[in-house]
């Protein structure tokens, strides 16, 4: 299989990151801006074609999979809480221009001429983002929460719901007492093979 494989540890290295974990995995097709503010735990796995623009402190704690073509962007600070998985396609933005008034977008406009909308993001421990969906700023997920694909988050989710659409609406619970029984499992050395 044809660039399958990622980065070596002496490359993520030299790239200068805050913190840096055990077995941690990004493929070189990532684009990676601002690393020196970024701090990743162990067993983190980010995969082909990512970009990770931050202007702000991004903590990405362990055992966590962002997926294929997922964006991370904005001068608010993000924080991807342990187990949490992001989704192919997904955007978690914590600054993103207001549309709505009489300012003109884009970076390269000065900033007296535009309008950006800026605040933290939490995607918090065992939380899902479904494919596509997009996090905007001051949206995020509380513990155990989940967003099906293409949703939007525009305020923060409570947690362990299960949520959908646009804007996200609670369609369900999620199974807070078996999710932590797996990470219970997890950390005794139960595979799950047997």
């Amino acid at each position: 299989m044809h660039n399958a494989d990622y980065l070596p540890r002496e490359a993520l290295e030299r790239l200068g990151f805050a913190s840096l974990g055990e077995n941690v995995l990004i493929h070189p097709t990532c684009v990676l801006v601002g690393c020196e503010r970024m701090r990743i735990g162990s067993h983190v796995r980010i995969d082909p074609f990512c970009v990770i623009t931050m202007s702000a402190e991004l903590v990405i704690g362990d055992r966590v999979h962002i997926s294929a073509h997922a964006s991370l962007l904005g001068a608010g600070g993000v924080v991807i809480g342990d187990f949490a998985c992001v989704s192919h396609g997904t955007r978690v933005l914590s600054s993103s221009g207001d549309f709505s008034g009489g300012f003109i977008c884009g970076p390269m406009v000065p900033p007296p001429r535009r309008h950006v909308v800026t605040a933290p993001i939490e995607v918090s421990r065992h939380a899902v983002l479904g494919a596509n969906s997009v996090v905007l700023p001051a949206g995020g997920l509380g513990e155990g929460a989940t967003v099906g694909a293409l949703s939007l988050v525009k305020t923060p989710l409570e947690p362990w719901t299960v949520n959908a659409g646009v804007p996200t609406r609670v369609i369900g619970r999620r199974d807070r007492d078996g999710v932590l029984a797996e990470e219970r499992r997890l950390a005794d050395g139960h595979r799950g093979d047997a």
